[in-house]
């Protein structure tokens, strides 16, 4: 403390405090959760989630998770996915979804499981895609050097170690237009200005109408998707189960 005419936090003050508010709200969690004796008769939870996954395979998971527990409210909040272990790391959310960065401080605070590692596919306008190589073999990436390529924010989440992984090997992409939303990528793909690249989970969903989609061999290139919560909260009853109705859901996309 500073003391004065007025009574203030010092700085270290400030950070013992910001750090205790976190660890009480945990325990209070922690309790509302052994209080309810697991049957999940109530309270919320917080989910962080990048745009991709909001638009895949999580809305399926809230489903079926509402299906089942009815009375645990699910607030989510789709943000720029470098965002999502960040407001996890601060305590506006009790799970993230996605990729957990590159921020040393950010990782100390995280628990962090593998929900998929999943492969990428090439995605084209009906009709423009190149042939299919013989035999049912998949694209090598060195095909995509001389393709016009729209990117999703290369530099921010999981397309970071993507990319990387490419410049290891000798690849480097030709990128017409760098974007930040899916959405935005894909219609310029359908309007034939370029392809674009989408994990497997994503790339299902297409209309075939609209888009072809070639396989890439790969290598060691994957995309990984991660659940995340805070190492020092106890898992409660109801993330438990929304962590097992996010991996169902994950099965059948």
């Amino acid at each position: 403390m500073e003391r004065g005419r007025t009574i203030r936090l010092t700085a270290a003050g400030k950070t013992l405090c910001e750090t205790a508010n976190r660890v009480l709200a945990d325990i209070h969690r922690t309790l509302a959760g052994l209080r309810s004796g697991g049957q999940l008769q109530g309270g919320r939870i917080r989910v962080a989630v990048g745009p991709l996954t909001a638009a895949t395979f999580f809305p399926r998971a809230l489903a079926l998770f509402r299906a089942r527990h009815p009375l645990v409210a699910v607030e989510v909040l789709d943000v720029p996915v470098e965002q999502a272990s960040q407001r996890l790391a601060a305590d506006e959310v009790d799970v993230a979804i996605g990729s957990p960065g590159t921020s040393p401080a950010v990782a100390t605070v995280l628990r962090t499981e593998l929900l998929l590692r999943d492969r990428l596919y090439a995605v084209y306008a009906r009709g423009k895609a190149p042939p299919a190589p013989a035999g049912g073999r998949k694209m090598k990436w060195e095909a995509l050097q001389h393709a016009e390529v729209i990117l999703t924010d290369r530099v921010s989440g999981q397309w970071r170690e993507v990319f990387l992984q490419l410049s290891r090997a000798g690849v480097v992409l030709n990128a017409v237009q760098e974007v930040k939303l899916y959405s935005t990528a894909l219609e310029m793909v359908r309007c034939g200005l370029g392809m674009t690249l989408l994990p497997a989970f994503a790339a299902r969903h297409l209309d075939s109408a609209h888009y072809d989609v070639r396989g890439i061999s790969h290598g060691d290139t994957r995309w990984e998707v991660h659940w995340m919560t805070r190492a020092a909260a106890a898992p409660t009853a109801a993330v438990q189960a929304l962590r097992a109705a996010t991996a169902e859901a994950l099965v059948s996309v």
